[in-house]
Parts: structure tokens; sequence; C-alpha cells
């Protein structure tokens, strides 16, 4: 077997087929970190959240990657590269600390039953504070097909009218959904914090924030937005390329059934989470494609989706109405359904 020969078909192949490299690297990824966090969820230990963090950088991860193989190869590395990668890594690994170290938060976060630590927990922690940290680092990467894609993680764009509709728009439609259920005295869901005093709430609020769009799901975006969404509109239009997106993002999910992660019958959350990652796929898209690529507002946004239903009152009904005639808008707005010829977006003149 001539294995000199393979290995260039093989290289060749992830080059011309970038999604499929993508969904492999990806789903590869994360699925072996998630269900290998399956015969610890008894243990009721920090392990299997230490698992699921690492696994959650699996679409940032390929994304990166699969660009990687497609450009140009520079064996010398970038110096700001290196100071992003260590400056990000103990930054995320001083975040996990504090939130270790404030520990379970009765009614709102348990990390775990048994807080304490052993050597393959900090092992995992520390590997996913470097992968964190190379996901971030990407930002300033010599090769220009990662950097042209992944350069506005790092928020160095001047405040304009995205950057302050990114800043308020979750919330602002939270409690618009909050007042209308109000008006029509229809049910409302107040979160378990409700009512504590707002100097207690917002240093949870703030390192609930921060954590999650370092470790969690804000990290996902380079991957589904940042990745997948403009390669498929190479072929697409806009508005079908995110519901393909929308399928492999809600799939991409499944595990965090098996392991413990998310509770409920799998079936009924997996239709349910694809009912609803369809409107948010739709509407990050349109965000993605209006905010000229911006990666930081779209993990700034999938933190908000994760995190400010814990914090602010609202009503499933009237929230789902609101997505549901945004969503229409921005499509019928911007006719997403009509293909376009794909245009890179470049980020690297203001870095």
């Amino acid at each position: 077997m001539n294995t000199t020969n393979q290995q260039p078909r093989v290289m060749n192949f992830f080059q011309n087929h970038p999604i499929t490299t993508f969904l492999i690297i990806n789903f590869t990824w994360t699925w072996l970190f998630w269900l290998a966090a399956i015969p610890f969820q008894s243990q009721n230990n920090l392990l299997v959240l230490a698992l699921v963090i690492i696994g959650g950088f699996g679409p940032a991860l390929a994304g990166i990657i699969t660009l990687g193989l497609k450009g140009q190869k520079r064996k010398n590395g970038s110096s700001k590269r290196i100071v992003a990668f260590i400056f990000a890594t103990l930054l995320i690994f001083g975040v996990l600390a504090i939130r270790y170290f404030v520990g379970n938060i009765p009614n709102y976060d348990i990390l775990a039953e048994n807080l304490s630590l052993n050597f393959l927990i900090l092992a995992a922690v520390v590997l996913a504070s470097l992968v964190g940290g190379w996901v971030i680092s990407s930002a300033y990467a010599k090769n220009t097909n990662i950097k042209n894609r992944m350069s506005s993680i790092v928020p160095w764009k001047k405040i304009d009218k995205w950057v302050i509709i990114g800043l308020f728009f979750y919330p602002a439609l939270i409690l618009i959904s909050w007042l209308l259920a109000s008006l029509f005295g229809m049910e409302i869901e107040y979160p378990s914090l409700w009512g504590t005093p707002i100097l207690e709430t917002l240093p949870i609020y703030l390192l609930t924030f921060v954590t999650v769009g370092l470790t969690q799901g804000g990290m996902e975006e380079p991957g589904w937005r940042g990745f997948l969404q403009p390669e498929l509109q190479k072929r697409f239009s806009p508005l079908v390329a995110a519901l393909i997106v929308s399928v492999f993002w809600s799939l991409w999910h499944l595990p965090l059934y098996l392991n413990g992660t998310y509770a409920g019958d799998l079936v009924s959350g997996m239709i349910s989470g694809w009912i609803f990652r369809i409107l948010l796929s739709i509407f990050l898209a349109w965000f993605y494609n209006r905010s000229n690529g911006n990666l930081f507002l779209m993990i700034f946004l999938h933190t908000c989706f994760n995190v400010m239903v814990n914090f602010l009152p609202t009503s499933d009904l009237w929230l789902t109405f609101l997505w549901l005639v945004i969503v229409v808008f921005v499509v019928f707005k911007d006719k997403m359904y009509r293909k376009e010829k794909f245009r890179e977006t470049f980020f690297t003149s203001e870095i």
C-alpha cells in the first residue's frame, strides 16, 4: 500500500470539501468528550462539566482547522498570537477558577454535588483553557483565511449601530414579552433570583455572562456563524444556509441529553430545541451578514440567549411570538431567500 499517495488524497479531500471536513472535525471532537462524560455522571462531580466545556469548543476548532487546511502554510508564528494565546488561556482559567470558588448557587446554578478536585478534573480544566485560548488567539493567525474570518473575535471595531443593537436587543425582547404578558394578564415566568437585591445579583450575572461567553455557548459562534454559515452561503441563499445550520446545530447537542447535562426527554427536547434554533439561526445569520461578520457580537448575542432568561421575567408564549415576527421581518426585509454572490469579509487591515 502506497501511503504517500493516500496522504495527498486525504488532504485534497479535506481541502475540496470544507463543509464535510468541518462537520467531521466538529462532531468528532465534541461527541468524543460529551459521550466520554456519560460514565462519570453518577459520580456527581465536576468532571462532567469540564468535559462538556472542552467538547463545546468543537465548532470553533473545526472552523479554524478547516480554514487552515485551505490556506497557505507558514512556519513562522505570530508574536501577537502567542501573546493573545497566553493571555486568553490565563483569562479563561481565571474565570473558571473564580466560578469554582463561588461554588454552587442555590436555586440557580449547581455545578455539582461533589465540588472536590482531583488530578483528572484539573487536567480537563487546563485543557479547556488551552483550547479556548487557542481559539481566541486565531484572531491573530498568520494564515489569511483564518485571520479574515476570525479576527473579529477580538472586539477591535469602533462602536456602531450593530454594537448598540447587539447590546440591547435580547434584554429588550424579554422585557417586551414581560410587558405584553402583564398587559394581557398571562402567565409570567420569574427567575429564581428575581427579588434578590441588585448588588447580590449583579456579580452573579457578570460572572455567569463572562463564563458562558468564554467557555460555553458563546464560543460556538466562530464555528456555526464564523465558518459554516458563510461557507453554505457560497452555494445557497442566507435563509437556506441558516436552516441547514440549524439542523446540524441541533443534532450537535444530542449527547448532552445522554450525559445528564440536559434534563428531560431526548426526543421532545431535540425537537423543541431544533424549532427554537431555527429562529435563532435565521436571526443570527441575518445579524452576521448585516454586521459585516462581526464574531464578537455573535458571541455576545449567543451568550445573551443563554443567560438573560435566568435573570429577567418573561413569557415563553410572547417571546416566541416576538421571535417569529422579527425573523419573518428580517427575512423579507433583506430578501434572505435570494442567493447572492458570496463576498468574504476582511478585517485584517484593522488589526
